[in-house]
């Protein structure tokens, strides 16, 4: 009795701790996924400290230059070593009359803002990638269901035929017919796994974890209604993508850049202050006294030849480059949105054509060929076409499934709809800033 008590305790314990949470798989939501990536995803933690290396440079650029100490002697030692001897110092201190200071500060601010942008615009393709993966991966699973489903068809026919070719009722061709299609389903069934296990691994990456983590994926792939469309007009995502701001943003670090070269045309000026003490020796006179000077300097240079004209105009030239980058992106982004938005509409229409109940009715059609087989009023022949015609609209209704959510997706990363951890100031901070709102 005592041996059967602790076996059944060993077997509560079993349970108890493959049911933990240590040991059951985590379930991961496309918002849970997406939330995750923005907070552990590797490349976006390195991208980060792009951040504060910018901060640091701004408080560079406003440290005044250090002061230059001078010490200077002369003694007589070494000639006639009669003891005069002259000791000074002088303390100098350069300073900017032309504001250079101020400009490299406006440089450094500017870079900041760029690289927030730069930042954010990298979250925004994290996101979509997570977004993608998911829709790849709801796709792979769905597809592995339909051929899950074809195999068991398969078997279940077999089963029946194998025992119907015993009873000379029907040709070995025909159960060999069935066992090849059979074949071919186990092995498209292999390929779609290998593809969900690589589309895992991607989201891992994109998350941040480790090759070895393993999670369920909640969801599925389903249809959803369409947007509001007035949401992604050229206007609104050209406020708000980050990388358009950023393309603006360009523009001012070169203007910046332009005001601080016009600065440092103007070197520093430099003044200083100094003390000398001077003891002389007359022969044949009596101890002279020590003589004591304290004195100013002032030194100004000059801007004769070199008054930066290369780099001004390099400093032009990168302006005009900056500005038809963000003309060139601006139509970039119209363009994204207008094939986005087209190829959801068209498939929208697509999916609208597979009528209610008609991948219902193609699979109870499958049935009936197959119980009319059995009965000897169909050949194998049709049996495999019916399958083959099921499987094909029901392949092909994933695919249009699958492909107009990636165009949802597209069209909202190329609108700049995401969940984002950085304000930009020249951004609408209502859209840009959602995920930060949210987590409030």
């Amino acid at each position: 009795m005592k041996k059967l008590l602790l076996v059944l305790l060993v077997i509560v314990v079993i349970i108890i701790s493959a049911s933990a949470p240590g040991f059951a798989q985590p379930l991961l939501t496309l918002d849970a996924a997406v939330n995750s990536a923005l907070t552990d995803n590797r490349e976006l933690a390195a991208a980060r400290m792009r951040i504060e290396e910018a901060k640091a440079r701004l408080v560079q650029a406003g440290l005044l230059p250090n002061p230059e100490l001078g010490i200077a002697g002369r003694f007589d030692s070494a000639f006639r070593n009669e003891g005069e001897h002259t000791f000074g110092f002088d303390l100098t201190q350069p300073f900017s009359v032309s504001g250079r200071i101020g400009g490299q500060k406006g440089v450094a601010s500017v870079d900041i803002e760029r690289t927030l942008a730069e930042v954010a615009n990298l979250e925004r393709r994290v996101v979509g990638e997570v977004r993608r993966e998911f829709t790849e991966l709801f796709t792979a699973e769905e597809q592995i269901k339909l051929q899950e489903f074809l195999i068991g068809l398969n078997e279940e026919l077999l089963t029946a035929m194998k025992a119907a070719m015993v009873r000379g009722q029907v040709s070995e061709k025909d159960v060999n017919t069935i066992r090849i299609a059979l074949q071919q389903a186990r092995q498209r069934q292999r390929v779609l796994e290998t593809q969900r296990r690589s589309r895992l691994l991607e989201l891992n990456k994109l998350l941040g974890k480790q090759a070895e983590f393993d999670f369920i994926a909640v969801g599925k792939l389903e249809v959803q209604a369409l947007p509001e469309l007035s949401e992604f007009v050229p206007a609104k995502a050209l406020d708000r993508r980050p990388d358009y701001v950023g393309a603006q943003l360009d523009v001012d670090l070169a203007r910046s850049e332009q005001r601080l070269t016009k600065a440092e045309r103007f070197e520093d000026w430099r003044i200083g202050m100094g003390y000398e003490r001077d003891q002389s020796v007359v022969d044949g006179a009596p101890s002279q006294g020590v003589d004591q000077f304290v004195g100013l300097k002032l030194s100004i240079p000059l801007p004769l030849f070199d008054r930066k004209q290369g780099r001004i105009l390099e400093t032009l030239a990168l302006e005009d480059r900056a500005q038809k980058s963000a003309e060139a992106l601006k139509l970039q982004i119209e363009q994204e949105l207008a094939d986005a938005l087209n190829r959801m509409k068209t498939l929208a229409s697509l999916l609208e054509s597979y009528e209610p109940g008609i991948l219902k009715r193609a699979e109870s059609n499958v049935k009936l060929v197959e119980d009319g087989y059995r009965q000897g009023l169909t050949n194998i022949v049709e049996v495999i076409q019916c399958r083959q015609q099921f499987a094909e609209l029901k392949s092909s209704y994933i695919d249009t499934l699958a492909e107009y959510q990636r165009a949802v997706i597209d069209l909202e990363i190329a609108a700049g709809i995401f969940p984002c951890t950085i304000k930009l100031k020249h951004a609408n901070e209502n859209e840009v800033n959602s995920h930060e709102k949210s987590n409030q």
